[in-house]
């Protein structure tokens, strides 16, 4: 931002500043009439309640009980502003290192964009960030203390801070209760397996602010989320054949138990017997390990949450009120995945360099003499690709704890100009604990390659006493993200202009950010299977000064502007400037006109600036141009894993951003609404994690420099050596161009004898989602999957639709969820794009309010038992459907009981 832009914006804050601080001039002047007004997501500015000229979605307590959700992420699925692209759920953690964080992505640009609020309040970023996975993390939302939720789906940089590019989220939490009631829940799918649920939760409030002067208010909830297994859901239980023949996608595997013998192509010993072994006759290959097929892979993990809050108002006078609130949080997410491979596919060590080899000799007692002779290499080391069966499964607990507190004073000061300043500070912490499956490499590795273990059957109790002592286990990552802030802001009206009030608000907003992610020692040599590479000790802080101000104009009786700017200070990226305009014009009672121009900025996370160069392991299926297609040799050139590197970068840009919104609302009367908003958003220099592996791969003459091999195989002396590691460390990486429209409509029809049918619907139509590529053009991924490396999809229309008839003390929902079709992540095996069908799922609730101080809810997720759209995307390890917007527990029946005392 050039000086000449910083100069403006400190005049107008300044401006803005001198007008709240002298009203004096205007005293003397009657005071307006009183009118209610509330702070509405979107302004710092209070206002009387109704339609805005930003397009802000409320979801009430009462629509959230009739959606069936039961927490935040599954709430926020239902939304079409929220995309499954980029965000991250608790199943997310399943083939990928994610700490079990649960994050929203307004408009598909992941958390880090999407500012969450709590009371209109920050808390930290996810402890555990790693990856590109940041923004709050969703578990820390006390779900059954919110009374609503506010989604501003315009962003907001210069009202809340440079980083709500995609918008804001802002769960308001309930306030003045008095009463007291309690709620269990139960529900459990109707196809075998496992996937039940059962959650408690209970609150209670006292005191009346009007007559005692004070209310406190308490809830806590546990929710218990059970597993479910890949191999008891027809979708999910095959990833090798089927998966090959219905949508092109492989996700076997040659390392085995008992071990595969490459040397020679002799196989496995003995035949494809063995857990998880099948053939893939369409590949031609003789025998594959399908974890999708084995017992405990999961495709739901085993999760546990805990959540607490509580908050307190006294009032000082009638002008004066002291608040706090506090909320803690613990999430224990335990999953289970298939047991981790060795073999030369996967090298290890600190660089990422060492050879994983498993190498069997010829002095060995479990040496196969008969079919090494028969291959014509009896004599020779053999080449061994294994699995660690005997390690056991790769089992994870992840614990994620949040805390937030909050005090405050808020007041009234010369009866027209709101005040409230406040203090807050939160705190996320992550553990995560080994409890079997991950082994030292070099410690397994000189075991396997002594010759005294067999690698292709049973073992005596001593040698698999000693193959489990490889294992690591016990607490190996211990992360730490803390926000201490203090806001304070004064709003209010300034003086009369012909055609209303003239409305202001400045304020501060001071801040310190600090992570600190502390791992076992070893995770950082890279020498533990299953991490996809190292992990290491991540340390940052920085400080952020921000002033912001705001004015609301009336500039005729039916036409309102709102400018606003805000500097953000930061201690490691130097000053930016963010205004923001809107127009809100009423030509009749009926439609309004309304738009916005905004420009944003989101630094670069602590976690991307400060974490040190570490290898990893790409997602499988990937093949060697060079080599494949002399080799032919699946798992080492082709359809494999690759090992990359990544790394933080300090001399990372930040990202800017522009958006724009255009919108009509047309409400002719109280029982009908529809609105329509155009959005648009230009993203610039967004950071990523390094060049996408399918580009690298498809243009090796253009970025062949980041790609590493090993030595020239004697067996191929014309061919370079294989494929050992590709850069992927953190890049400011080209634009993002998005477009599309917000459809909102309710209507409620007359009370009839039969009670009154209500509808709501909204919807999200995307014009383009276009990513830039290295040489300046774009591709498109609205409807498209195809070449993304990251998981989820942005469909061309998503809604959420639900009719309700309230009669008497009976109320009965129907909910759709719908999404369009899309190109599929990869094409089939002989080279064409196949489309993935579009979704539409049902849900239908009944309550009964019959007895005194009960509600009971019976209801149905995914009544018609629909299986999701096949796809071969393989950002994941659940094969053959996208877990980021479909429940693998598919029909889902729940129960649900609530009492209540006021």
């Amino acid at each position: 931002m050039n000086r000449k832009d910083e100069k403006l914006a400190i005049a107008v804050i300044g401006a803005l500043g001198l007008a709240a601080l002298v009203p004096a001039a205007w005293a003397q002047q009657p005071a307006p009439a009183a009118k209610e007004r509330i702070e509405v997501t979107g302004s710092n500015i209070k206002r009387v309640e109704g339609e805005g000229a930003l397009p802000v979605t409320v979801i009430s307590r009462e629509e959230i009980d009739r959606s069936g959700a039961t927490n935040a992420m599954e709430l926020l699925n239902l939304i079409s502003s929220n995309s499954s692209l980029g965000n991250s759920t608790l199943t997310s953690v399943i083939g990928a290192t994610t700490f079990s964080a649960q994050t929203a992505s307004l408009r598909g640009l992941q958390g880090a964009h999407t500012l969450v609020l709590i009371n209109g309040k920050r808390v930290n970023g996810f402890a555990g960030e790693i990856q590109g996975v940041g923004g709050v993390n969703l578990g820390i939302i006390p779900f059954n203390a919110i009374d609503r939720v506010e989604i501003l789906k315009d962003g907001a940089s210069a009202v809340y801070g440079s980083d709500a590019i995609a918008g804001v989220i802002n769960f308001i939490l309930r306030s003045d209760y008095r009463g007291a009631d309690a709620t269990v829940f139960y529900g459990a799918p109707t196809r075998s397996g496992g996937g039940g649920q059962e959650k408690y939760s209970a609150s209670l409030g006292f005191g009346d602010l009007a007559k005692d002067r004070f209310n406190v208010f308490g809830s806590l909830s546990f929710d218990h989320q059970k597993p479910l297994d890949q191999k008891d859901r027809s979708f999910s239980n095959d990833s090798t054949e089927q998966f090959v023949v219905n949508v092109g996608g492989y996700s076997g595997s040659s390392n085995t138990f008992p071990g595969n013998i490459t040397t020679g192509g002799i196989g496995i010993p003995g035949g494809c017997v063995g857990p998880g072994l099948v053939p893939v006759p369409s590949l031609g290959i003789a025998c594959a390990f399908d974890p999708a097929k084995v017992a405990g892979v999961e495709s739901i993990p085993d999760d546990k949450n805990l959540n607490a809050f509580g908050s307190a108002k006294f009032q000082i006078n009638n002008n004066w009120q002291a608040y706090g609130t506090a909320l803690y949080s613990k999430d224990k997410n335990h999953f289970i995945i298939q047991p981790a491979p060795q073999s030369s596919v996967f090298p290890y060590g600190p660089n990422g360099d060492l050879p994983g080899n498993i190498t069997l000799q010829p002095t060995s007692p479990f040496y196969p003499h008969a079919l090494a002779a028969a291959a014509g290499v009896d004599g020779r080391p053999l080449d061994v690709r294994w699995r660690g069966f005997p390690n056991g499964f790769r089992d994870t607990l992840d614990t994620n704890e949040g805390s937030q507190v909050v005090l405050g004073l808020k007041g009234t000061v010369m009866d027209r100009w709101d005040v409230d300043a406040s203090y807050s500070y939160s705190k996320g912490k992550t553990d995560e604990s080994l409890n079997s499956g991950f082994f030292r490499v070099s410690q397994l590795l000189a075991l396997l390659n002594s010759g005294n273990v067999n690698l292709f059957g049973d073992n005596t109790p001593a040698v698999l006493d000693q193959i489990r002592a490889t294992n690591v286990t016990g607490s190996v990552i211990k992360d730490e993200a803390t926000n201490k802030s203090f806001n304070a802001k004064i709003s209010g009206e300034v003086f009369n202009l012909p055609a209303g009030p003239l409305a202001a608000a400045v304020g501060v907003d001071l801040r310190k950010e600090r992570l600190d992610q502390f791992s076992n020692p070893v995770l950082g040599t890279g020498d533990v299977s299953g991490f996809g590479g190292g992990i290491i000790a991540v340390q940052g802080s920085r400080d952020v000064k921000a002033a912001y101000g705001e004015l609301n104009i009336p500039i005729l009786r039916n036409l309102e502007a709102n400018v606003a700017v805000r500097t953000d200070d930061y201690s490691d990226f130097g000053r930016t400037n963010n205004p923001k305009a809107s127009l809100r014009w009423q030509p009749t009672r009926d439609v309004l006109f309304r738009g916005s121009y905004g420009q944003g900025f989101l630094a670069p996370s602590l976690y991307q600036l400060f974490l040190p160069r570490q290898p990893g392991v790409s997602p499988t299926g990937l093949t060697d141009p060079i080599r494949c297609p002399v080799t032919h040799n699946t798992g080492t050139d082709c359809l494999t894993q690759f090992g990359v590197f990544f790394g933080g970068n300090p001399d990372l840009k930040p990202e800017t951003s522009e958006q724009a919104t255009l919108g009509i609302v047309w409400e002719p009367n109280n029982a009908f609404s529809i609105s329509a908003d155009y959005f648009k958003i230009r993203l610039a220099g967004g950071i990523t994690n390094g060049i996408p592996l399918a580009t690298i791969l498809g243009d090796l003459s253009t970025y062949g420099n980041l790609v590493t091999r090993g030595p020239v195989d004697p067996a191929f002396p014309q061919l370079p050596g294989p494929i050992t590691h590709i850069e992927q460390g953190y890049i400011n990486l080209g634009n993002t161009h998005i477009e599309g429209v917000d459809v909102e409509a309710h209507y409620k029809w007359p009370t009839s004898r039969w009670g009154r049918v209500r509808l709501d619907m909204a919807g999200t139509y995307y014009i383009r989602y276009d990513a830039q590529n290295l040489d300046g053009s774009f591709t498109g991924f609205v409807s498209n999957a195809f070449g993304s490396t990251v998981v989820g999809v942005i469909p061309r229309w998503k809604h959420y639709a639900q009719v309700s008839l309230d009669s008497g003390p009976w109320t009965v929902s129907v909910g759709n969820t719908y999404q369009s079709g899309y190109v599929d992540w990869q094409g089939d095996f002989n080279n064409n794009l196949r489309r993935v069908s579009s979704m539409s799922l049902y849900d239908v609730q009944g309550v009964w309010r019959g007895l005194k101080h009960f509600t009971f809810t019976l209801g149905v997720k995914n009544v018609l038992d629909s299986n999701p759209p096949a796809t071969n995307q393989q950002n994941t390890f659940q094969a053959g459907y996208d877990p980021s917007y479909y429940d693998a527990r598919a029909r889902f029946v729940y129960g649900q009981v609530r009492y209540e005392f006021k």
